[in-house]
């Protein structure tokens, strides 16, 4: 049983996070714009919603836009918004189209009953806390500030790594809708492999596909070559954007380049000490990244002593700390999903969950300004000021997920090595 004091930490965390969300709120309300961490285009609320709607009602989407994920998002979008509002351009159907926000509000708030379910299925004494955290922390608000369709497809992830399906059908058919709708999730279903959970690793991919080609009949466009060329044509672009890239980046590379390509005289700190620094933050990346890998290799050789979710939560830590995410950080959402399933025992539990109720404050500091420009804000209605610029959250959050990353790793390890391995059926009716 969890003692007092440790029930008493997660409702601090929580209602710090409840704070960040009323000092961000009353900011709002006094500049008319949402402050860092939230995303610095204060126009351009909501366009990851309309943008792709934009195309999922008007064609073009893989050809034009040079779209990177299945067609299962211009379905979606295809029935969840209206059509006509985008006779024109992108802007004009957000001012027209009231039916996709509306979706996209009804999605978020089931989101936060499905989270406070799943949690309170898995321990009921932190269900609550920890709800509050995952619901109304950064990850999530700023992606539906965006409109991200991250939104359903954590909807799709969390039925299907949750528990309140029993049955697994339910489950492989949400999973294979995540996977759709971002197609990298398909990583964190790397530890139903790695136990050789063949019905699971199966069915998901047999849905998967079913979703895919199903959604590319409807759509008309998505086949696997468009998605490689608009892929490769991404992967080699090289990006100049370095505050962008780093704006809400996961990972240290957008600051290692940043350190890199920025000339001595514009730099804050002596050139010397920015390549020890870069060269530093290059060997630590490496190493998590090397240690990530043999902790999955040591699982393929002892599956029966892993756990389904904290496997799932390394994969994820590792996909979001080896990559440059830019302003994406909402992508952290599935990563603190899982870890919310540990519970606050022994010593590297609780630091390793302190680390993610940190990435969920709705908080930064700006320590160099660098934005200080009138925009006109869509959320404000009127044009304001804003200011943004070098934060301290951008320099700690890619730490504190390298943190998270090293505890994974450890407690994964222990799982490998403990002494005896509890018995687990292969393939039972409720897997995780």
């Amino acid at each position: 049983m969890e003692a007092p004091p440790r029930r008493l930490a997660e409702w601090l965390f929580a209602s710090l996070v409840l704070l960040g969300l009323a000092i961000t709120i009353g900011r709002f309300w006094r500049d008319g714009y949402l402050p860092q961490p939230f995303y610095y285009r204060v126009s351009d609320t909501l366009m990851d919603l309309h943008g792709p709607a934009l195309w999922a009602n008007t064609g073009g989407a893989y050809h034009v836009w040079h779209a990177l994920y299945p067609p299962l998002s211009f379905v979606y979008l295809k029935l969840t918004s209206l059509g006509a509002c985008y006779a024109s351009n992108e802007w004009a159907g957000r001012d027209c189209d009231w039916l996709a926000k509306a979706v996209l509000l009804a999605v978020f708030a089931g989101n936060i009953a499905l989270i406070w379910v799943t949690y309170r299925i898995a321990d009921a004494r932190t269900a609550t806390p920890r709800a509050i955290a995952m619901a109304l922390g950064v990850p999530m608000l700023y992606a539906l500030e965006r409109g991200n369709l991250l939104i359903p497809c954590f909807t799709c992830f969390a039925l299907g790594y949750g528990d309140v399906f029993r049955r697994r059908w339910p489950r492989w058919i949400a999973l294979a809708l995540s996977f759709n709708f971002k197609p990298y999730l398909g990583l964190v279903a790397l530890p139903f492999l790695v136990q050789r959970r063949w019905s699971w690793v199966l069915a998901c991919l047999a849905f998967g596909v079913a979703i895919y080609l199903a959604t590319l009949a409807i759509y008309g466009s998505g086949s696997p070559m468009e998605i490689i060329v608009n892929e490769t044509r991404y992967s080699v672009a090289v990006s100049k954007g370095y505050f962008s890239d780093l704006y809400f980046a996961t990972a240290y590379w957008p600051l290692i380049r940043l350190l890199h390509a920025l000339p001595p005289e514009l730099r804050l700190i002596p050139d010397g000490l920015a390549q020890a620094l870069a060269l530093g933050l290059t060997l630590a990346l490496r190493a998590s990244q090397a240690a990530a890998l043999i902790c999955l290799a040591l699982a393929a050789w002892r599956p029966e002593r892993t756990d389904v979710r904290r496997l799932a939560a390394l994969v994820a830590a590792v996909a979001i700390t080896a990559f440059t995410t830019g302003s994406a950080g909402y992508s952290q959402i599935f990563l603190v999903f899982l870890v919310f399933f540990e519970p606050w025992t022994g010593r590297l539990r609780p630091v390793m969950l302190t680390a993610t109720y940190i990435l969920c404050l709705p908080l930064d500091i700006v320590l160099v300004p660098l934005i200080h420009q009138p925009a006109h804000s869509y959320l404000g209605g009127r044009t304001v000021m804003t200011d943004f610029g070098l934060s301290l959250g951008q320099l700690l959050r890619p730490g504190l997920l390298l943190v998270i990353q090293g505890a994974l790793v450890t407690l994964n390890l222990r799982d490998i090595f403990r002494p005896a391995a509890k018995p687990r059926p292969a393939d039972g009716p409720s897997p995780l």
